[in-house]
């Protein structure tokens, strides 16, 4: 069956994460010379970033959305969790239990995949597509589709667009954003849109030490990454 989607694994040539850095990470001890625990981690990130620099730009470009976001999204996200696990593991489960319980497809649309981690639901309402109305053989295509970089820089770049339209209705330069309003934006991403605009902004300018600055954290990060971020991206 033709994926409706795009053409599978076109384009990715750089290694996924896999159950064996999974376990060099989590398991084994800090160790730079022999590139165990956090500094794996780490390597990893830095390797994607740099290899894909040329994907980043060009899509963050092309979707009119700030490199720093695309890419400081792209460090928050790789590694971790196996790719392939969520897209042919969790996926499946979360699938089973919409069947059980009834409930459409909701807990699967809200599996992450590829390497940027992007929900399903969120890919979908980015191609434009109602996430309701995906079948459990779209739901696996799209996740297919998303284990290429290729395609899921350019469709996370493009929902990045979308999360500061949501914020910032009207706005007309959506790639020269303060930092406030890439911190924003970023946070969505990680957080949703469920909370208010306003509290995000109060995390954001809350006192060092204050709870509330907690889910702001993902976009603050960034901004603090940008010189090494820029360093890698050749900037």
């Amino acid at each position: 069956m033709k994926n409706q989607f795009c053409d599978v694994n076109s384009t990715s040539s750089f290694p996924k994460w896999n159950g064996i850095d999974f376990a060099l990470w989590q398991y084994f001890p800090d160790d730079e010379m022999l590139v165990t625990g956090e500094p794996r981690l780490w390597a990893y990130k830095a390797a994607y970033l740099s290899y894909n620099r040329d994907k980043i730009k060009k899509y963050a470009l092309s979707e009119r959305v700030p490199i720093l976001l695309l890419a400081g999204v792209a460090v928050a996200e790789v590694g971790g969790v196996p790719e392939r696990a969520k897209s042919y593991g969790v996926l499946q489960v979360y699938q089973l239990l919409d069947l059980f319980k009834r409930s459409g497809n909701k807990k699967s649309n809200s599996t992450s995949v590829g390497s940027l981690a992007i929900q399903l639901r969120a890919a979908a309402e980015t191609l434009g597509i109602d996430p309701e109305t995906l079948t459990s053989t779209q739901q696996l295509q799209l996740a297919n589709c998303l284990l290429d970089d290729d395609f899921n820089i350019r469709i996370v770049a493009g929902h990045l667009r979308d999360l500061i339209i949501y914020d910032n209705p009207g706005i007309i330069d959506t790639l020269n954003i303060t930092d406030e309003q890439l911190i924003l934006a970023a946070s969505r991403y990680n957080r949703g849109i469920e909370r208010r605009k306003e509290d995000f902004i109060a995390s954001i300018n809350a006192e060092v030490g204050s709870p509330m600055r907690d889910y702001s954290s993902y976009g603050r990060v960034i901004i603090k990454r940008r010189n090494i971020i820029n360093k890698i991206l050749g900037m």
